[in-house]
């Protein structure tokens, strides 16, 4: 963008020397025969300010496509900060929703592999076990399966 900005004010500068060329013409000639000089450099101008604008177009749209990840980023640590890591009684980790009154969510656990892979994988009950859907690993659950048989799907992140 200082390169355009840079190009045009060299652009700018050369219009309003050739100008005062102009205006300093002692003669009807002499100015008839800056002006295809002045319109070279008007022309030059328009240009540089075109590619100023595509150059200044290109950078709000990044700016634009950087705040939606930026608040993506946000939203997705949001989410994850509702979770803390729980040792089930058998001594499997999971990570555990951090209920909450306000939050209305069903209590529920995820997969710690597939949660650090980004991926939000409920595990679900299977009789003595719990198994997460997504990368099937199994923990052995003695007081977990009747909380977790409330539970269900996959959800990915985004991360």
């Amino acid at each position: 963008m200082l390169a355009e900005i840079t190009a045009a004010l060299g652009a700018i500068k050369t219009g309003s020397d050739i100008a005062r060329e102009m205006a300093a013409a002692h003669s009807l000639d002499e100015t008839r025969g800056k002006a295809p000089e002045l319109y070279g450099a008007m022309a030059e101008i328009q240009h540089r300010l075109a590619a100023m604008q595509l150059a200044y177009a290109a950078l709000l749209e990044e700016r634009d496509g950087l705040a939606r990840e930026v608040e993506e980023i946000r939203q997705a640590r949001m989410e994850r900060e509702r979770y803390v890591l729980h040792q089930l009684p058998q001594g499997g980790l999971v990570y555990r929703f951090k209920a909450s009154r306000e939050s209305g969510a069903v209590p529920h656990d995820l997969c710690v592999h597939c949660y650090e892979g980004g991926v939000k994988s409920i595990l679900q009950p299977n009789g003595s076990h719990l198994v997460c859907p997504t990368c099937k690993t199994k923990l052995r659950s003695k007081g977990s399966a009747a909380v977790a048989s409330r539970r269900g799907g996959v959800c990915v992140w985004t991360l």
